[in-house]
């Protein structure tokens, strides 16, 4: 048992002195985001919002790797002639985030010179909600020699949740120049420019209504029935009003000044 436990504690010794002089750094901080997207000319979207940043580099020497997620929370986007506002969509969201090579050029005991390049995402994500009812009945008169008669049929759903989701996702190159500072040996401040190219652009949109609140049982005159087979989606849970997902070429810039702290394990 000794044995084991002497074991152990040489294991996490080890691997904490091994890992101490990998280089390996996790920075927590604050930036402002600006993206826009344009067409010959013409700007089709604006953001610019502050936002978080998580950051992660692997430089033992003067070459390693790096990883970066940052989030951005727009009150307001611009797409087109359409502003979207963040009060009338439950959340509006442009996720940017990156990896590749990075590179450190010591300046001096205190300062170093941080470069980064790599594939950037960005992608902006909102969605809304709101209920309405929706009328699937139906009725059918027919007259024959033999008189006239009705037939009626379908429900009147309602208060029923109608949802709209819509993802944008723009690949592309980013670089990143940053300055750090630091406090002690361990403990740092990095102040960065970083700025991203897309040019690859995966839209995806659906509008749809939520009838998960009405269980199934594969029978004949279950919710679905109501309604062309087509527009229900696998898992009998949603309604496909219109839906919508292609790629194509695009132009977004996005601009990412930052302020972080880290620490260096």
């Amino acid at each position: 048992m000794k044995k084991k436990f002497f074991l152990i504690v040489l294991l996490i010794g080890w691997g904490g002195l091994v890992f101490g002089q990998m280089g390996i750094d996790l920075g927590l901080g604050f930036q402002y985001g600006k993206a826009w997207v344009t067409d010959r000319g013409q700007t089709l979207r604006n953001i610019t919002e502050p936002g978080v940043l998580i950051s992660f580099r692997f430089v033992p020497n003067t070459i390693g790797g790096f990883a970066r997620l940052g989030l951005l929370f727009p009150s307001e986007v611009t797409e087109g002639d359409l502003t979207l506002n963040y009060s009338e969509y439950d959340y509006i969201v442009f996720i940017n985030g990156a990896l590749g090579p990075s590179f450190r050029v010591p300046l001096n005991d205190r300062f170093s010179l941080m470069i980064d390049a790599g594939i950037s995402i960005n992608d902006l994500l909102y969605g809304g909600s709101y209920k309405a009812d929706i009328d699937a009945t139906w009725e059918v008169k027919i007259e024959n020699l033999g008189g006239k008669y009705t037939q009626r049929g379908g429900t009147n759903y309602q208060n029923i949740k109608m949802k709209e989701v819509y993802n944008d996702v723009g690949i592309g190159l980013l670089g990143n120049v940053a300055m750090r500072f630091f406090f002690t040996q361990n403990v740092f401040m990095e102040l960065g420019m970083a700025a991203s190219f897309d040019f690859l652009r995966f839209k995806y949109y659906k509008f749809y209504a939520d009838f998960s609140a009405y269980p199934h049982s594969g029978q004949p005159g279950d919710w679905y029935d109501d309604f062309p087979a087509g527009k229900v989606s696998d898992d009998k849970t949603e309604l496909i009003l219109e839906s919508d997902s292609k790629f194509t070429i695009f132009k977004q810039f996005t601009f990412i000044p930052s302020l972080t702290v880290g620490f260096r394990f």
